[in-house]
């Protein structure tokens, strides 16, 4: 766990210096490969392929805008499937992509998880040759002294490629309430590697999961130590808590319940979700590490 320091009302974590990811020492024959892939990869046929990507949402207000203005610059609206479960406070009644109307009453991550896998069996089916997955508060981006997400889409063509987790964790007694219509890095500067939001997200064939998307049913793992999923669950405090809030209020599947799954998402009271948001990875085995975002990474997305 991170070392805490009051602040005010809550405690901050100490913000470590010079860290690398836990799995750095095997990331150069990883990197090795990649470069090896890309340089003989034709980039003119990589863009000519057919791409889509889909997300779930129920009342996702906030994060829908910034999702859909981050890989709108990658996808056609055509390409872009909101598969929209019961929403009510009209984030979904926009344009820009494609609204698919899905349903369930109570938050219940095997049927999400099988749902939207149909949904990328389809979209492989009717013949698109690339299909990312990812939920409503991820970001998918290469690190970019590599180029953007287009540029990596254009020479990726393995089965699947597995994205580290990384999330932003937003410290109130450095940086003010964000401004989602602003870009999220020029606003955030810190970050934590989380492994257990590791993802198998991009795929050119069909994929099989485990609830919640960050295991494969086979077990496999492609990755590329610069293909990041930054999650941005903790991006702001005060919305972060408000969005526990809502989901503590939701009926939970009894097996999500029983197993604990995502039990994170339904801390509301304030020293639980302090100590939480500001040390705990949410995954057992898992510390949360803040350190500083490089400044290479400034006005990715």
């Amino acid at each position: 766990m991170a070392l805490l320091r009051n602040s005010g009302s809550a405690q901050m974590p100490e913000i470590l210096e010079n860290v690398e990811h836990p799995l750095a020492d095997w990331f150069e024959d990883h990197r090795r490969e990649r470069r090896h892939h890309r340089d003989r990869t034709d980039r003119d046929a990589g863009r000519r392929r057919s791409r889509a990507i889909i997300t779930m949402v129920h009342n996702e207000s906030y994060f829908l805008p910034v999702w859909l203005r981050y890989y709108s610059r990658f996808f056609s609206p055509e390409d872009i499937y909101v598969l929209d479960n019961e929403t009510t406070d009209g984030s979904t009644d926009g344009d820009g992509f494609r609204r698919e109307t899905v349903r369930m009453d109570r938050v219940d991550h095997t049927w999400m998880v099988r749902t939207i896998e149909a949904k990328q069996h389809e979209l492989f089916e009717r013949g698109y040759d690339l299909v990312l997955v990812t939920d409503v508060d991820e970001i998918v981006v290469p690190d970019p002294a590599l180029g953007d997400l287009g540029s990596y889409m254009d020479t990726m063509t393995e089965d699947f490629v597995s994205c580290l987790g990384y999330e932003l964790v937003h410290l109130p007694d450095r940086e003010g309430h964000l401004d989602p219509e602003q870009p999220i890095l020029e606003q955030r500067g810190y970050w934590s590697e989380n492994g257990g939001y590791n993802k198998s997200a991009l795929a050119t064939e069909p994929s099989t999961w485990g609830p919640g998307f960050h295991r494969r049913v086979d077990g496999h793992f492609h990755c590329d130590p610069d293909l990041f999923m930054v999650h941005l669950h903790r991006v702001d405090y005060e919305v972060c808590l408000a969005r526990h809030e809502l989901r503590k209020e939701r009926r939970w599947a009894r097996e999500d319940a029983e197993s604990g799954w995502a039990a994170h998402n339904r801390i509301t009271e304030k020293a639980e979700f302090d100590r939480w948001f500001f040390a705990e990875s949410g995954f057992q085995g898992i510390s949360l590490r803040v350190h500083r975002v490089p400044d290479r990474w400034r006005g990715a997305f």
